[in-house]
């Protein structure tokens, strides 16, 4: 969120933030803002404090690559121990070890590798199995990771409704000061602008209750219902 006007809704936000279990919270320009409406959340929720909205989006991209990163690596280190079981004997066959450690070491995208393998017997299936069953965990997390968005919440031409967007699983969402709204250089650097449908006189909610309605959206479409 901006903080140029002091907004009095970034503490209601914050106290959201922590409701809808975001990872964290974003807070550009000054650090001082108005604590009362966090309801202390601000001690348990992590919020970190930015200079401008270009270095804030630069930081989060380079967050969610050094992420990708790690994942590949992790399936690396998989591939090779398959590998290393296989010359010493182990585990699963010298044939699969060779085809996992080529869709993951070689090229170094774990989601372009293929399913289709050899059946083995025994202890060495079951083996298999567990690499690849972990294999595929990561597959979908580096998937999620390249599918993150960076997306802005503002009534402008050009916006999508909310109502028909679906929200990747990983996303930077921006929110302007209550008035002047985003400014032109968060536009800009956002992949997409989502806005709230509203049909009433006044088509205009605080930016309090528009970080609500957006992060419950996120919650309706990836988030688990709970018991």
């Amino acid at each position: 969120m901006e903080n140029w006007t002091h907004d009095f809704n970034i503490g209601s936000m914050v106290r959201t933030a922590n409701a809808f279990q975001a990872k964290r919270v974003h807070i550009v320009g000054p650090h001082k803002w108005n604590r009362k409406g966090a309801l202390m959340t601000e001690l348990y929720q992590h919020v970190e404090n930015h200079p401008s909205i270009t270095e804030l989006v630069e930081c989060w991209k380079l967050r969610i690559a050094g992420e990708i990163a790690a994942a590949q690596s992790q399936a690396s280190a998989i591939a090779l121990h398959v590998h290393e079981n296989a010359e010493s004997g182990h585990g699963a066959g010298t044939n699969d070890a060779v085809s996992l450690n080529e869709g993951r070491v070689a090229e170094c995208a774990p989601s372009g590798m293929s399913m289709d393998v050899p059946a083995a017997s025994g202890a060495e299936n079951g083996n298999k199995l567990a690499y690849m069953t972990e294999l595929a965990v990561i597959d979908q997390r580096i998937a999620e990771l390249k599918a993150a968005r960076v997306i802005a919440l503002d009534i402008i031409p050009g916006a999508v409704p909310m109502e028909t967007y679906c929200f990747p699983k990983r996303c930077l969402m921006l929110f302007g000061a209550e008035g002047p709204g985003l400014s032109e250089k968060a536009l800009e650097l956002a992949d997409d602008v989502v806005y709230i449908s509203q049909f009433g006189s006044v088509r205009s909610i605080n930016a309090g209750a528009a970080a609500a309605v957006s992060m419950h959206a996120w919650i309706a479409q990836h988030a688990a219902p709970q018991s």
